[in-house]
């Protein structure tokens, strides 16, 4: 076979491949779920739905512009067959304040959401927090475990001193036990004050659930706020792998 004919082949192949992995983008327009568009990214054929919830003041513009960790690679959960769903404040008004977060309105909202997921696919749902997002994730999971199959608490909020966050941990949210399988995310280096490695591990070692998994990281760097995305707390330099690793749970 001649060079030339090979490389047309392996062209051919090459977009058949890719044609698989082509990215859609599209967004929900509902009233029930929020002021603010909710941005969905996937794939044609996808095993999984999951619905990302940022960390700080939460999604507040309409374009779902965020530096989040979640937001930068949902293409890479979405490339491992995942469709990937951003969950907005209620209005670009509204601050995610952590009251707020375990409110009847946003949880009820968030709900909106996985019963209109549960409505267009058959596929399970799984819920991520990043940050101050384990909050809703955590809180959620407690009120309605049978509506979804799994959280991952990335950067969760553990055992702190902050007036603003100390009744919020997910020592709090969480307790003991929860119904729904579960896994913690973790920079050993996240120096986020409330946000603390040490209380990450303990929590995770006095849960029950149906199944736990625990990634916790070294590796990377952080150049940016100690709580900010572009630090440890925000897994800056190793993005990639821990989107990757938690992509491969939520397909196991």
């Amino acid at each position: 076979m001649n060079k030339i004919l090979i490389c047309k082949l392996f062209f051919i192949s090459f977009l058949l491949s890719s044609k698989s992995f082509a990215l859609e983008q599209s967004k929900i327009e509902n009233k029930k779920i929020s002021d603010l568009p909710v941005f969905i990214t996937s794939i044609e054929n996808f095993n999984a739905n999951l619905i990302g919830i940022i960390g700080g003041k939460g999604m507040k513009n309409e374009t779902g512009k965020s530096k989040n960790f979640l937001k930068r690679y949902k293409n890479n959960f979405v490339e491992k067959g995942i469709a990937f769903y951003l969950f907005p404040n209620v209005n670009s008004a509204t601050k995610a304040s952590y009251p707020r977060r375990i409110s009847e309105d946003r949880i009820g909202r968030l709900n909106e959401l996985v019963k209109y997921i549960n409505s267009v696919n058959d596929k399970p749902i799984f819920i991520i927090g990043f940050s101050r997002g384990t909050v809703d994730a955590g809180f959620y999971a407690k009120k309605y475990p049978e509506s979804i199959s799994g959280i991952i608490l990335a950067s969760g909020v553990y055992k702190n001193d902050s007036n603003k966050a100390k009744n919020f941990s997910m020592e709090k949210i969480i307790g003991k036990k929860i119904k729904v399988d579960t896994l913690v995310v973790h920079h050993e280096k996240d120096e986020c004050s409330v946000t603390q490695y040490k209380y990450a591990k303990s929590f995770f070692k006095k849960l029950k659930s149906p199944k736990k998994n625990l990634l916790n990281y070294t590796g990377g760097s952080g150049t940016g706020r100690e709580c900010g995305p572009y630090h440890y707390h925000g897994f800056e330099g190793i993005e990639l792998k821990v989107a990757n690793d938690i992509a491969e749970w939520i397909k196991q």
